[in-house]
């Protein structure tokens, strides 16, 4: 379930359980309004934070050259529905 913590111009988008009962929608729906400035919602929110605690890096082997795989054989029975 979606909820829009901002106003339809700007929209601040959160992701919450759609399990949840009506009741405790409103209650976490009210806890992030209130708190929403708490949250990062972007990299510059991260104040004073280094971004290599932010952001996830793949530290490759350059001296590896990068390999193809080669493509497997799609079931039958599934290719017409995937395509």
């Amino acid at each position: 379930m979606k909820l829009n913590l901002r106003t339809n111009a700007e929209p601040q988008m959160v992701k919450i359980n759609a399990q949840l009962e009506a009741s405790k929608v409103l209650e976490v729906e009210k806890l992030l309004k209130e708190f929403k400035d708490v949250f990062a919602w972007t990299y510059k929110d991260l104040k004073r934070v280094p971004p290599e605690f932010a952001q996830h890096k793949i530290k490759l082997d350059t001296t590896i050259p990068p390999t193809h795989q080669a493509r497997y054989k799609l079931n039958p029975n599934y290719a017409t529905i995937v395509k």
